[in-house]
């Protein structure tokens, strides 16, 4: 899912755009939450640091005027956060298009605020599918390795290196992932971890997700699937599973 955060600090302009994209993705019926719109930069850059794996689309005031950021300034902690993606600029002023090269935001667009509306979501919404086709493109490039973000820094791993993924007992959203010599704990759900990655990776219990291309054997009467031959390497199927993990292993 694609989220939409909107900033500026007009509240009429703000409210314009934010109940136009809502109504577009409704229409749509887009993958697409509009998951925040403010004036305040700091529930911006609070919000994308308690979610750093989801995928974003800011429409930032690039006159955004408070105490702490301009749009710019804004942009650019964003850019730190969350290198590569989309934002977009809202702007009553052409010219400062050159400031934005200056600090190397590299926004996906700029829109000039207009008083007819209409020309400025028909801008809105190009951007949106613009960004869902970048996003399809990208996932279909992606799918060979498997990212995520640790302490602000952005790594990735091939899933042909990964065993499987475990949820933590009473910790959700505190994931287990085992690979080749290795094991990590990553900040996010199981689902969100499931949907970033291809059909080669099956949830075979409530709390694992494997990699059906590493599973080395498989025993139903233990509902036990083992990724090693020495059976170190394991993980428990729920009963319900039992029948088509079979099923997609044969």
């Amino acid at each position: 899912m694609l989220k939409v955060i909107v900033v500026d600090d007009q509240a009429e302009i703000l409210e314009q755009v934010a109940t136009g994209i809502e109504a577009y993705v409704k229409f749509e019926n887009l993958d697409v939450n509009l998951a925040l719109a403010t004036g305040d930069p700091q529930a911006v850059l609070a919000y994308v640091r308690e979610n750093p794996n989801d995928k974003y689309l800011f429409f930032l005031d690039i006159d955004l005027a408070t105490e702490s950021y301009t749009g710019i300034d804004l942009a650019s902690e964003l850019r730190k956060l969350l290198p590569y993606e989309a934002i977009v600029f809202l702007t009553s002023h052409e010219e400062l298009s050159l400031i934005v090269l200056e600090h190397r935001v590299l926004p996906l667009d700029y829109i000039v605020k207009q008083s007819d509306f209409t020309e400025v979501m028909k801008a809105v919404k190009i951007d949106l599918q613009r960004t869902l086709e970048l996003i399809g493109q990208e996932s279909k490039v992606n799918k060979s390795y498997f990212t995520y973000v640790k302490r602000g820094r952005h790594y990735r791993i091939a899933t042909t290196d990964i065993y499987y993924f475990e949820a933590m007992p009473g910790s959700p959203h505190l994931i287990s992932l085992y690979a080749n010599n290795r094991r990590l704990n990553i900040r996010r759900s199981l689902s969100q971890i499931e949907e970033q990655l291809d059909a080669n990776f099956y949830r075979c219990h409530r709390g694992y997700l494997i990699n059906l291309a590493r599973v080395v054997a498989f025993d139903p009467a233990e509902k036990m699937v083992y990724f090693d031959e020495e059976g170190k390497i394991a993980c428990p199927v729920a009963t319900r599973r039992l029948r088509d993990l079979k099923r997609k292993l044969t």
